[in-house]
């Protein structure tokens, strides 16, 4: 046998590769040392030879390879105590499977773990071919992982068994070091236990410094807090529970609930681990809301409990901050005056539209209550105690729209806010935005708007972030857009977007037997319902078609109240015919069943233009003539059509002329083959101009 030198014999690479390291960090000093594994194959056979084997259970397949001379040592071994402390924060009595490649080693391993003291666990034996496991979630193994049953959830690797210190010092004697190196190696394994000692110090004062910051954030927080185990024991009970109940935490922590609470409705609502709910209580004359969730990890269930008067209190202060900021719907459908048949059939497909989440298109003329309907929606809907946010487009740019609606990030653009903004659907997620006069929104903001309906999500002006949001969209106008379709102003895949559910508002001239409720309510409204109308007034206000509907007979009680003396309105205090709208709004919803109504009220007079009306007329017919046929037509065919006839306008002229008529929105400019087209209002326009001046009508195509 050569001195100072042994050969080690092992089963496996990984157990080999770990004890090598453990001998040469405690003996490799003084000793050399040769190791071989049975998996790697052993090169030969050894004489002369101190041989360590890592187990017993492999001494048979190592027999072939030790000769003669060789002196045999079988390693007794310990747990990994570089991995121990992964034991240690395991919960008390859980059950986790003991895994290793024999029943030797099994056995052997679990009865050093209880030795050493970590009882805390119930470990239960398993190897190849062991049947009857139960499915437990936590597995623990000596570096065996790939042995580890599929549906153990955590696996716990200590690493591979090391060599005690008893197996250490016998080889010592048997190389006859152990009387100069003996207390050299015990100072190592000293060394060792105390690093291990100092882990677990540092461990543990950092696990008390958390807590110590967990509890000073639960008794900071202002809602009581309570938290019970799988056996309804308190493991939790903050400070402000404390405080709302009068009763100290001491006394309720590791108790079972029914000790501390003897209110069995509570005791059964907090223990009852399925849905997530909340509920009101009377515990100990406070009222609470409790709200109860059930952590399945942790086999827990927490409550918080909520001052009910100090939370109606705080649900009043945030109302009113939305009101404040305008973020709340102000009407319900009883704020919606009329009992017409046809108003109240309104009245009622709203309200069923109201109890889903779907997008929402409201389209009826001025003054119908648009945004009143769109708000008595949302107050009936789920998302009533979210924010309700309005946007009106025609009140604002293309810029201002978008960084409006997006909202921006820092530097976006010159003027940006310091730390950017959040948009109005970011403000509105969990309740409802309603965006008012759609029908004015520019093609590119179109766009955006198609891809938030479509993702449920924006990008905020200059960000590259995506947001989600949960936003329920109403959206309203006044304009024809189905027109707009056609004219090429407003998207079709948009239109259907918003048009998933559908409201049109009826005409007031079309519900004439509201108009005495209304202006009752408006009396009322104005605090002057002792005012009367004689009967000769309301039946003139009966006769009015009321172009501005409800608006303008609201306009016109307003009217009638200041002019009027006395407490009766008289027929000498109705305003006169200039006062009511007699004109047709720009793009009205059925204007051109109103130019064909026969009706004693006459038709509204013809707008007034800058320039000749009838350079206007003539420009209308023959873009109309075109449109009709199918043909594309732009300045120039126009300009040479004014040849024809009595007055020869110009290219430049003709620009000027079409400039007038697009911003009345008479006509739509495209680019491309599509030229000029007539919108609604144009041809409802040159419907009444015809009318208007039948006697001066022009034969303006000779040769058609």
């Amino acid at each position: 046998m050569h001195a100072k030198e042994l050969i080690l014999l092992t089963g496996t690479m990984e157990t080999r590769k770990m004890l090598v390291r453990q001998l040469q960090d405690v003996i490799g000093d003084f000793v050399r040392i040769h190791s071989y594994s049975y998996d790697e194959g052993i090169p030969q056979v050894f004489h002369n030879q101190l041989i360590i084997l890592s187990t017993s259970a492999i001494e048979e397949e190592t027999a072939p390879y030790i000769g003669t001379g060789c002196t045999v040592v079988v390693a007794k071994r310990t747990v990994n105590f570089e991995h121990i402390d992964k034991l240690l924060f395991l919960p008390e009595q859980t059950n986790a499977l003991y895994v290793n490649d024999a029943p030797e080693t099994v056995y052997e391993s679990i009865e050093t773990l209880l030795q050493l003291g970590i009882n805390h666990i119930n470990y239960i034996p398993f190897y190849p071919g062991k049947k009857n496991i139960p499915e437990v979630e936590f597995a623990i193994t000596p570096g065996e992982v790939k042995l580890v049953p599929s549906f153990i959830k955590q696996t716990v690797n200590i690493g591979p068994r090391l060599i005690d210190i008893t197996t250490i010092m016998s080889i010592l004697q048997h190389i006859g070091l152990l009387a100069n190196k003996g207390d050299i190696v015990s100072e190592k394994y000293i060394r060792k236990i105390i690093d291990l000692s100092k882990k677990l110090s540092k461990t543990s004062k950092e696990s008390d410094r958390l807590n110590k910051h967990l509890k000073q954030v639960l008794d900071g927080v202002n809602d009581g807090i309570l938290a019970v185990n799988s056996k309804g024991v308190i493991t939790v009970f903050n400070e402000n529970l404390q405080h709302m109940l009068g009763m100290f935490h001491a006394k309720a922590l590791g108790r079972h609930l029914r000790e501390v609470f003897h209110n069995s409705e509570l005791v059964s609502f907090i223990l009852n681990n399925s849905a997530e709910e909340s509920s009101w209580f009377s515990v100990l004359h406070t009222d609470v809301i409790v709200h109860r969730f059930y952590l399945e990890s942790e086999g827990a269930i927490v409550a918080t409990f909520k001052n009910a008067h100090e939370t109606i209190e705080m649900e009043k202060t945030f109302r009113r901050e939305l009101v404040k900021k305008g973020y709340i719907a102000k009407y319900t459908f009883s704020d919606i005056r009329g009992h017409s048949p046809v108003i109240e059939k309104c009245k009622q497909i709203a309200g069923k539209i109201a109890k889903t989440n779907l997008t929402v298109l409201i389209e009826g003329e001025s003054g119908t209550g648009k945004e009143l309907y769109a708000s008595a929606i949302h107050n009936e809907s789920l998302r009533r105690d979210g924010p309700f946010l309005a946007v009106n487009f025609s009140a604002l740019s293309d810029e201002l729209v978008e960084s409006e609606l997006f909202g921006y990030e820092e530097g976006a653009f010159t003027g940006a806010k310091k730390g950017g903004k959040i948009g109005l659907f970011e403000q509105a997620n969990g309740g409802t935005i309603f965006l008012d006069e759609i029908g004015d929104i520019s093609l590119k903001l179109q766009a955006r708007l198609l891809r938030v309906l479509q993702e449920k999500e924006i990008m905020r002006v200059g960000g590259n972030k995506i947001i989600p949001i949960d936003v329920r969209v109403i959206a309203a106008t006044n304009r024809n857009l189905l027109s707009m379709i056609e004219c090429g102003t407003f998207r079709e895949d948009l239109y259907h977007r918003l048009k998933i559910l559908y409201v049109h508002l009826p005409e007031l001239r079309n519900r004439k037997s509201d108009i005495p409720h209304l202006v009752q309510h408006f009396l009322s409204q104005s605090g002057r319902s002792h005012i009367q109308l004689l009967p000769e007034v309301m039946a003139r206000l009966m006769q009015y078609h009321w172009y501005g509907n409800v608006r303008e007979l609201k306009n016109t009680i307003d009217y009638m109240l200041a002019v009027c003396d006395g407490m009766v309105i008289t027929m000498n205090d109705i305003p006169n015919e200039s006062f009511f709208q007699r004109k047709y709004q720009k793009e009205p919803l059925i204007a051109a069943s109103l130019v064909m109504e026969k009706t004693a009220v006459p038709l509204p007079p013809v707008e007034e233009l800058p320039v000749d009306h009838e350079e206007f007329l003539f420009i209308l017919k023959v873009i109309h003539s075109f449109n009709q046929k199918g043909e594309s037509i732009g300045r120039k065919k126009i300009a040479e059509r004014t040849q024809e006839w009595h007055k020869d306008l110009s290219e430049q002229q003709i620009r000027s002329r079409l400039k007038s008529l697009e911003q009345r929105g008479y006509i739509v400019t495209t680019r491309g083959r599509a030229g000029i087209k007539l919108t609604r209002p144009g041809v409802d326009y040159l419907h009444v101009s015809s009318h208007a001046n039948s006697a001066k009508e022009m034969e303006v195509f000779p040769h058609a």
